[in-house]
């Protein structure tokens, strides 16, 4: 089909730096398309009532600012003015982050997995003017854009009954995939054997998911060490330190500056999709340094502390400002992955040989590059004994050198043009950053992780927190946009963790505040779910409640989760009960595929076992050594909870699970035999 399109006048008028709609913009995703052609315009109710009175199909484009594919169709497609001139005649065109708005992102994701059987970004998605979707995709190139744009056109102009048809029954597969059938609660036996059913999905030899691309899951690792804790199963904690390596050895991990890639595009490992994500290296902050209090493994703690200061050094927001950016972008110079690699010929320009003989080894280097584009990628395929036996040195030699190493090169990137950074603050992704200084504070015993954590989380609170809702994105000293579920869900969870190291009976406090406002926001008694978006929200086509757990928690387990430890904090029933209630809809789901249900796994485990409450009683809650309650705790499942009060008798600690309280107990032994009948799945 040929087809010679009209000039469009907006278009032609427009100068290659003359700026569209998108200029106005907040995010920093949008402003980077501000400049294209495209007659790109911002979600809303203009650019929907422009295509209802033009009867235009509408584009939805949906990408973030890191994102390198992203990057790539910009360049080809939107910055190209005869693509342009098509999409502007034949389209009105929305630009949405993902990242701002994802209620929007989930349901066109839905539409696009069922249409094509994958997803990703950028996601493009063609719709009728009610926003019903009748094509989708992700990256196209030029060619393939221009006749897809054509060819629905000229469909939606002959035969619009067919793409009415067409929208309809999309439509109501979207209701199917979303429909959930509530079941009874997981037993003991179903339980004990999640792990073995999730362990056909897992890689034995290299760790992580038996699958390419590869994403580090750290709710995934969690449910696993807590398995490992509640059974004592070899398999779960062989697995778990397997995969805690292998991540952190492979060019995922950056060597130089701390922090994890988005993913590796391999099964090794290997090569890393380049993107910085906060909420990855957050939840992975939390992961290492519980897994280094659990195993005392110095490797662990190491990983987590330079990633810690990688978020402090390169996403925290400036100027004095607690929070904490979104992400560091793929690409630089104009190519993905290029401020983090070198060649052979840099490497040979910037060591000594004797450096260079230690880096080869140490980096697994080739003359050729080990990458694409006779390019090296750090990463660290053998052990330091491995690598001090090859080289015949001796361990202070090699942890010199390999210091040396790592600063000549680290000063060498600094000269390069750095990654475009998304200053952009999340709310939820803050929060899971709370969790991780939180966290670290406490698996770490670190002073400072758990003072940062406390002034991030009050800024977040003033911030956030306008008195009756959350609000989701803060940038240029402004705060707007609606929070969505996993902002409330979230946050709650950072508090409690907050709590844990702080003692501050104050993070609890805001906790019911945001769990009981969440409830009134969310909660549909007809689907007996959270939806994702606000009862006082926008109204898309689709409301829909997110309940698989992802490369984030789901939303919804995460809140349950919140809504169970605070009915054992408060003793609050209806929390108690609507944690029961929420965890029903997935319970036979669960079972069959825990892979994707690992936050419900967890909270499964507890509810199951009746949970695991300890109360430190002494003079004052500062009665009690930090590391007393980490000897206790490092040891038992990530959902127990510990409390803090105050007593005219002498120490003593007090283990309640379910509605059972024990004796009195008056050392961290006793208690810690206690606990641990408490948290066992097998008799």
């Amino acid at each position: 089909m040929s087809h010679s399109p009209t000039l469009n006048p907006h278009t032609s008028q427009r100068g290659s730096n003359e700026p569209n709609r998108l200029l106005q913009a907040n995010s920093p995703y949008l402003l980077q398309h501000a400049h294209n052609p495209v007659d790109w315009q911002e979600w809303g109710d203009v650019a929907w009532a422009q295509a209802k009175a033009e009867n235009k199909l509408v584009l939805v484009s949906i990408g973030y600012s890191t994102c390198h594919w992203c990057h790539v169709m910009e360049h080809e497609s939107f910055e190209d003015f005869e693509t342009a001139e098509i999409m502007n005649l034949h389209l009105v065109s929305i630009k949405v982050d993902r990242e701002e708005r994802p209620d929007i992102d989930m349901i066109y994701m839905d539409a696009c997995q069922i249409m094509t059987g994958r997803g990703g970004w950028p996601l493009n998605v063609i719709c009728l003017p009610n926003m019903q979707p009748i094509y989708a995709g992700t990256y196209f190139p030029k060619a393939q854009w221009q006749q897809i744009i054509l060819q629905l056109a000229d469909v939606y102009k002959t035969e619009p009954e067919k793409a009415v048809e067409y929208a309809q029954r999309i439509q109501e597969k979207i209701q199917q995939i979303n429909h959930w059938e509530s079941g009874d609660r997981v037993g003991r036996k179903e339980m004990f054997g999640m792990f073995d059913t999730l362990a056909d999905q897992l890689d034995w030899q290299e760790g992580g998911p038996n699958r390419a691309p590869k994403f580090p899951l750290p709710g995934q690792y969690e449910f696993i060490l807590d398995h490992h804790l509640l059974t004592e199963g070899e398999a779960a904690k062989d697995y778990l330190h397997l995969s805690l390596l292998k991540m952190c050895h492979g060019g995922i991990y950056d060597v130089l500056r701390g922090g994890f890639c988005r993913y590796s595009t391999d099964a090794m490992w290997f090569a890393p999709h380049f993107e910085k994500m906060l909420y990855d290296n957050a939840q992975l902050i939390s992961l290492y340094a519980r897994a280094f209090a659990w195993s005392d493994a110095p490797l662990y703690k190491t990983i987590a502390e330079e990633c810690l200061r990688f978020c402090e050094q390169e996403l925290r927001l400036g100027d004095g400002t607690p929070g904490f950016g979104s992400a560091l972008d793929a690409d630089s110079e104009g190519m993905e992955g290029k401020f983090y690699v070198f060649t052979q010929q840099e490497l040979e320009t910037l060591l000594t040989e004797q450096d260079m003989t230690l880096a080869t080894v140490q980096f697994g280097l080739k003359p050729e590059g080990n990458w694409e584009h006779g390019y090296n990628i750090l990463h660290q395929p053998m052990a330091p004994l491995q690598v001090m036996e090859a080289m015949g040195m001796s361990a202070s030699d090699y942890l010199s050198g390999l210091s040396r190493i790592k600063e000549t090169l680290k000063r060498y990137q600094d000269t390069r043009v750095r990654p475009g950074f998304d200053d952009k603050a999340i709310c939820s992704w803050n929060a899971l950053q709370i969790k991780a200084m939180a966290d670290a504070g406490f698996y770490l015993q670190s002073a400072d992780q758990a003072q940062s954590a406390a002034a991030t989380a009050d800024w977040a609170w003033s911030t956030f927190w306008d008195g009756q809702n959350l609000q989701r994105i803060h940038r240029n000293n402004k705060t707007h946009i609606t929070g969505f579920l996993e902002d409330y869900a979230y946050f709650c969870e950072a508090l409690i963790a907050l709590y844990r190291i702080s003692r501050n009976r104050e993070y609890l406090t805001k906790t019911e505040i945001l769990l009981n406002r969440a409830i009134e926001l969310f909660y549909d008694k007809d689907t007996e779910q959270l939806a994702f978006t606000p009862n006082n929200g926008e109204q898309l086509f689709y409301r829909k409640s997110d309940l698989n757990d992802d490369v984030t928690p789901s939303p919804n387990a995460s809140l349950a989760t919140a809504l169970f430890q605070m009915s054992q904090y408060t003793n609050n029933p209806v929390f108690s009960a609507l944690s029961h209630t929420l965890i029903a809809q997935v319970s036979k789901t669960m079972t069959k595929s825990p892979g994707w249900y690992f936050h419900w796994c967890k909270l499964a485990q507890a509810q199951t076992l009746g949970g695991c409450h300890v109360t430190f009683y002494g003079e004052t809650t500062a009665s009690w050594d930090n590391e007393d309650v980490l000897t206790l705790m490092k040891q038992l499942p990530s959902w127990a909870l510990v409390e803090y009060a105050e007593t005219t008798s002498a120490k003593h600690i007090v283990i309640c699970s379910g509605q059972h309280c024990m004796p009195p107990l008056n050392s961290i032994d006793q208690a810690f035999e206690v606990a641990l009948d408490c948290c066992r799945l097998v008799d």
